[in-house]
């Protein structure tokens, strides 16, 4: 073997494996230290439409900071997507210049909120003021009192997006209805009792022979206690007073005859006396 020729051969290796070595150094210190081996200004890049984080790389490796922004709500654009940056894109700043990125919040949304056995408008209200409105409404036989929301579509806790509604459930009572007792109450108390429960007031006559007071229940039909269905029809009674007869009295004393008018002056003249 010919040790004086093998430097020689090895030469261009080594010079090679030198030169791949400073290509590489090279290459991880552009990584890694951009700003400090690029110009000092500089074009920046478009990264409109990029989720935050991309953005935010492809800015600070081409030497300026992301720095996020207002977020806007906006129904064609998902959620931390990048709507605007400013300084606008193309447009060449120094190095080190900080990029506000406007990033979209998707569509706005809203929580149903909780609105079990309140009523109607307190519902309307509560829904109202998450942003969303009231749709629907329809009834059902449960064992709530009449007129309490029951259920709610989308459910209580559910996010919706904006403009959105609410279709509300109220009870209708629960389908048979134990006959409360109306005696001695007045009549309008006795109607709000009786549709609170979901019955329906199918008549209502008065009793003049009754000594309770006026405009009250002495009567009912069905009677306390008993079972009805919903919806089912409840008669009542009411006491009423007669206007009392009109009496006339006798005192005995007739009224003077009307005065007569005077008489009128005579055309012919009286005597003198003598």
């Amino acid at each position: 073997m010919n040790w004086r020729a093998l430097p020689r051969r090895a030469f261009p290796y080594l010079i090679a494996a030198a030169g791949g070595f400073l290509l590489s150094y090279a290459a991880v210190f552009l990584f890694a230290f951009p700003a400090q081996v690029l110009p000092d200004d500089g074009i920046l890049p478009n990264v409109v439409g990029k989720t935050f984080e991309d953005a935010s790389a492809i800015l600070t490796k081409a030497g300026f900071p992301a720095q996020q922004g207002e977020s806007r709500y906006t129904k064609s654009t998902p959620s931390n997507i990048v709507l605007q940056e400013d300084p606008p894109a193309g447009s060449r700043q120094k190095r080190g210049t900080n990029v506000v990125l406007a990033l979209s919040a998707g569509q706005k949304t809203a929580e149903v909120p909780v609105t079990t056995n309140m009523s109607q408008q307190q519902a309307r209200i509560a829904i109202e003021n998450t942003g969303l409105t009231m749709g629907n409404v329809s009834e059902q036989l449960a064992d709530q009192p009449r007129g309490l929301v029951i259920a709610t579509n989308p459910p209580a806790g559910t996010k919706i997006e904006l403009p959105g509604s609410v279709d509300v459930v109220l009870s209708k009572g629960p389908a048979t209805v134990q006959m409360p007792d109306l005696f001695g109450r007045s009549a309008g108390e006795a109607r709000s009792m009786i549709e609170q429960l979901g019955l329906r007031i199918a008549g209502m006559s008065r009793d003049t022979s009754s000594l309770q007071p006026e405009n009250s229940v002495i009567r009912q039909i069905p009677a306390a206690g008993q079972t009805i269905s919903a919806g089912g029809p409840v008669s009542l009674t009411v006491s009423h007073f007669p206007p009392p007869p009109s009496i006339k009295i006798d005192t005995g004393i007739s009224a003077p005859p009307p005065s007569s008018p005077p008489l009128p002056p005579s055309r012919f003249p009286l005597p003198a006396s003598r």
